[in-house]
């Protein structure tokens, strides 16, 4: 086993997982492939959603002080 990679045990919907196996399939990689690359994606969306908040708050901060 790579020492980069860890194993771990998901609980997904049946319709989930039906979707994941699917659009793997289509893109013709394995759904551990394409798992990591939607978390990727997923975890780069939500820290600009994180940041956007964040200068929000510095703006209101700043607006109110």
């Amino acid at each position: 086993m790579d020492a980069d990679y860890h194993m771990t045990t998901l609980r997904l919907p049946k319709d989930t997982v039906l979707k994941l196996k699917m659009q793997a399939g289509l893109e013709r990689k394995s759904m551990t492939s394409l798992i990591n690359e939607l978390c990727t994606y997923g975890l780069a969306a939500k820290a600009e959603t994180n940041q956007d908040r964040i200068e929000q708050f510095k703006k209101y901060m700043n607006h109110i002080a």
